[in-house]
């Protein structure tokens, strides 16, 4: 489980966040709406361990994160956390086998016969297995953005945080992303928590926070 306490967040003179509560049950999926400005990416980035709060706590699976030190933070973030951006920020050198298993070669420095089967199933699943021997620039944006799914899940997160996933897609690939999602809450009993601006992809979401002005409504 996840659970925030009292988060705040100043910019400055400018309160970003202010004092946000919020859990997020195992196997869920949770979509943060709010408009531009409204904290919903910085919230995110708090999560995410990218940015520190001014006040509160942050709780994940009984790991409370202002325990964590500058030599476990990395490790955690890398074990416990997967990402998704608007941006698939793949790396152009690379395959997208390559992308995929980047996050298990920065932990363990070696894939295992387990990895590789892992990384074999979810290829399956999320239908790139087929583009996986191919470049990032050799895809379409949908393409791309199941590569990086992809990646956010080869290490067996405890969380996948996505922010604005959907909104450098089309409305056919966005709502093609979203499913994609609810899919992988049921295959993989995935915790997962989206930042979106668009209230027609959150249908299916076990639970929706309202974020404006920092205030969760």
């Amino acid at each position: 489980m996840l659970e925030l306490k009292n988060i705040s967040k100043t910019y400055g003179t400018q309160l970003i966040l202010n004092d946000i509560n919020l859990q997020v049950q195992p196997n869920q999926l949770v979509s943060i709406l709010g408009p531009s400005g409204s904290g919903k990416s910085t919230l995110l980035q708090i999560i995410g361990l990218l940015l520190k709060p001014d006040s509160g706590s942050i709780e994940l699976n009984g790991t409370f994160y202002d325990k964590l030190n500058s030599n476990s933070l990395p490790n955690f973030r890398n074990n416990q956390l997967g990402f998704v951006f608007q941006f698939h920020n793949l790396l152009g050198e690379f395959t997208c086998a390559e992308n995929i298993k980047l996050p298990l070669l920065i932990r363990d420095k070696k894939i295992t016969s387990e990895q590789e089967d892992y990384f074999l199933d979810i290829t399956k699943h999320l239908g790139i297995e087929s583009l996986v021997h191919k470049f990032p620039s050799q895809l379409s944006g949908g393409e791309q953005q199941r590569v990086a799914v992809a990646r956010a899940l080869i290490n067996k997160p405890a969380l996948i945080l996505a922010d604005e996933p959907t909104g450098n897609l089309d409305n056919k690939n966005a709502e093609s992303l979203y499913e994609l999602f609810v899919q992988l809450k049921h295959t993989y009993g995935q915790q997962i928590i989206m930042v979106t601006h668009n209230e027609g992809l959150t249908k299916q979401s076990d639970l929706v926070v309202h974020l404006n002005s920092g205030i969760i409504q």
